[in-house]
This record gives C-alpha cells, sequence and structure tokens, in this order.
C-alpha cells in the first residue's frame, strides 16, 4: 500500500465522486480509478459503493477514511517539523479564500509569502466559505479565509476583519443614494445577491425579516464577484461585501454601503497546526495586511475585530 493511494483514497470520500476527486487532485480519472482498484484488492474488500450519483463509503470504507485521516495529517506533520527546522522552511502550504476576498487579501499575501519564503510552494484553492471550512476540519488545507466565525470542530479561527455590504450600482446612478442606504431603501430594486451555499438573503432574514419579505430578488449567484458582473451588465443592483470593490470596478461601478448589514471574514486553521510557523508566518501577513489597507483608507468600511465595538 502506497501513501499516494491512500490520498487518493481520501480525496475520492470527500468529494464522493471519482470525477471529482481526479479534478481536486489534477490527475487522470482512468489512474485514479486503477489506484482505487488496487488499494481495494490489497485491502480484500469493497471500499466504496458505486451508484449514479456517485460514490459512498461501505463499513470498511468509513473505517479506512478514519485511519486514512490520521495517517495523513500525521505524515503532514513530520514533513512540517523537519522542513521548519533550523532557518527558512521549505514544504508546500495550502491557502484557501472565497473568491470575494481573494484578490483583496489572500492574494498580496500569497505573492509576499512566495517572495519571503523561494524554497515554499503555495497552493491556492477557491470555494465558499463553507467548503472551505469543511476542508480545514479534514486537514486538507493548512489555512483558509472564511466568511464567518461559526463554530466547527477542529477548526480554530482568528478574527480578522469586519466590513459594510454594499448596495452595488452603475457609476452613473450613484447620485440616487445617499452617503449610505439602509435595508428599507432595497425595496423595489431588482436585486442579485451572493447565495448558495451562504445565502446573504438568509443572512439579512435574520436581521431584517419584515423587509426582506418585500424584497425582489432577481438572482441569486454563487459567487459575490459575480454580482459585480451582472450589475456591469445592467442585470439589476447587487448586495456584497465591500472588498468585492477594486479600483478596476469602481471605475464602472458604485459601493453604497448598506447601514447595520456587515460581515466578519476570519482565519482559518485545524486546532492541531496552530504551532506551525508557516501558519504563524501567514497570519502576521494577513492581519498586517488589513491594517495597513484600513489606515490607508484603501478599505473605506473595514474595521479590525478590536474596534468593532467602538
Amino acid at each position: 500500500m502506497e501513501l499516494r493511494q491512500i490520498r487518493y483514497f481520501k480525496a475520492v470520500a470527500d468529494a464522493s465522486s471519482f470525477v471529482r476527486g481526479a479534478y481536486y487532485l489534477n490527475v487522470a480519472q482512468p489512474a485514479l480509478s486503477r489506484s482505487i482498484a488496487k488499494l481495494e484488492d490489497e485491502v480484500g474488500q469493497a471500499l466504496f459503493v458505486r451508484h449514479a450519483k456517485g460514490v459512498s463509503l461501505t463499513d470498511t470504507g468509513q473505517r479506512f477514511y478514519r485511519r486514512a485521516s490520521q495517517i495523513l495529517e500525521s505524515v503532514r506533520q513530520l514533513i512540517d517539523e523537519m522542513a521548519t527546522e533550523g532557518g527558512d522552511f521549505s514544504g508546500t502550504v495550502a491557502l484557501g479564500a472565497p473568491q470575494s476576498i481573494h484578490s483583496k487579501l489572500l492574494l498580496p499575501v500569497m505573492a509576499g509569502f512566495l517572495a519571503r519564503y523561494p524554497d515554499c510552494r503555495v497552493d491556492l484553492i477557491q470555494g465558499s466559505s463553507s467548503f472551505l471550512r469543511d476542508r480545514i476540519a479534514e486537514g486538507d488545507l493548512d489555512v483558509a479565509l472564511i466568511s464567518n466565525t461559526a463554530e466547527t470542530s477542529g477548526v480554530m479561527t482568528i478574527p480578522l476583519v469586519s466590513e459594510n455590504f454594499c448596495l452595488v450600482c452603475p457609476k452613473e446612478r450613484r447620485d440616487a443614494f445617499g452617503p449610505t442606504v439602509d435595508v428599507p431603501d432595497l425595496v423595489g430594486l431588482p436585486l442579485i445577491m451572493a447565495g448558495y451555499p451562504q445565502s446573504t438573503l438568509a443572512y439579512m432574514e435574520d436581521a431584517f425579516p419584515e423587509v426582506v419579505r418585500k424584497l425582489l430578488v432577481r438572482s441569486e449567484v454563487n459567487s459575490s464577484a459575480l454580482v459585480g458582473d451582472l450589475v456591469e451588465r445592467g442585470a439589476g443592483y447587487g448586495i456584497a461585501p465591500s472588498c468585492v470593490s477594486s479600483p478596476q470596478r469602481s471605475e464602472r461601478l458604485a459601493f453604497v454601503p448598506i447601514a447595520g448589514l456587515r460581515a466578519s471574514w476570519a482565519i482559518a486553521t485545524h486546532w492541531n497546526r496552530q504551532g506551525f510557523r508557516a501558519i504563524r508566518e501567514i497570519q502576521e501577513m494577513l492581519l498586517a495586511l488589513v491594517a495597513e489597507l484600513i489606515d490607508a483608507g484603501e478599505w473605506p468600511t473595514a474595521k479590525a475585530p478590536d474596534t468593532d465595538a467602538a
């Protein structure tokens, strides 16, 4: 049995699909299928049940999954311990972020980290906050930015920043609104909102249940960045975190803060990876970048965690 086979098994189990597992691993599906078949031959029992919608674990597969996760995590820790002895470290760091925040925070930090540590490799994965939180919990990611601090077993979070949701509109329509807009002001506007799997609409319903029932939602999309794209094409008005704004977008779109509607971002890591030097470096770089952006006025609605109560 090879370590690669264990990695392949876990990827297929996490994805519930050979197709998605091959995509996440960046390997050909036939090669992945052959590796799993060989593994099942060595184990002597089926690990997966194949069906029309993908695969699911057998009882043996579930037991194998628990041990496989422990083995892979132990190997990762051993590599990190060896790589960080002495001076600069090497190895691979896996980072994750939703598309809405990656250009604002993660890409600058990733580029700075690569420049500072030329012997270290960094892999970047995009996905929803819930997807990234699950990958942290399973040990597949080292560190990720997630959109809130909802508790998940095995996941440690450090509050990073909070920001306003904004009404996104074409630049020429900015004068129709004041410095901020209230949630009742959104009634009657054709709205495009970030949706599955973490719905902005559901978040608003908790805070403004009476008003939200009256909103005209034309579309929910699975990326805050897509909200800006659709507004640019005249599909309606968007609701998205202010981090979606950029110098390029600001030439065409306006972002009007929505009073009382804020999003929070946190740095998420697995509980037993908190002490690794690479994780600490990335955490410190993210916190420093947020402070720099706020001080420079380049993120107008953002507040650091210790100022949120002020």
